[in-house]
């Protein structure tokens, strides 16, 4: 229930709290729980009414310590140009930095491509009510199950229990048979 002698405060837009953080007009605050205290909530609310808090809880505020620097943490500046034109979906090497360029075949914890797939237009498939329920009958499942094909845009069984993503003529070529 609001006071009844603060006045209502408006809500702030998402866009308004990233600025109001980035400039320190908001501040986080964490408030523990009464019952327990590994419970509590996590809130962003303008710096005079963190001040007021920390008054009324009796908390000081600390200062943050300076960040350690371990002994092999260096500062480096490669003192080059950086390319700023976009060469994405252009085949061949393009290098904006001094870094060492690693190798497709090179694994790095995980799969590798060795290059951007081929991207498929997204045209929407246009079924009608009557294909539709002729599907169904033919597959014997409900008209809301079918879906396409992931591969290949074929209408087929993929949603419900037991569905697949591809049909049985993808599922062949992609297991090699």
């Amino acid at each position: 229930m609001p006071a009844l002698c603060e006045p209502e405060k408006k809500a702030i837009h998402l866009e308004d709290l990233v600025l109001e953080s980035a400039t320190g007009e908001s501040v986080p605050v964490y408030v523990p729980n009464r019952g327990s205290g590994r419970a509590g909530r996590h809130m962003w609310v303008p710096s005079a009414d963190c001040k007021r808090w920390r008054e009324l809880i009796g908390e000081k505020e600390s200062l943050p310590g300076a960040p350690v620097q371990e002994e092999n943490d260096e500062i480096t500046f490669a003192e080059q140009k950086i390319d700023r034109t976009c060469r994405a979906g252009e085949e061949g090497w393009f290098v904006s930095d001094a870094r060492p360029i690693r190798d497709l075949g090179q694994p790095t914890g995980g799969f590798t491509l060795p290059r951007m797939p081929t991207q498929r237009s997204r045209n929407p498939m246009l079924i009608t009510a009557i294909e539709r329920t002729a599907a169904s009958a033919a597959l014997g499942c409900p008209p809301w199950e079918l879906g396409p094909c992931a591969e290949c845009g074929q209408l087929m069984r993929r949603y419900g229990r037991d569905a697949a993503m591809f049909c049985r003529a993808c599922r062949a070529v992609l297991n090699g048979r």
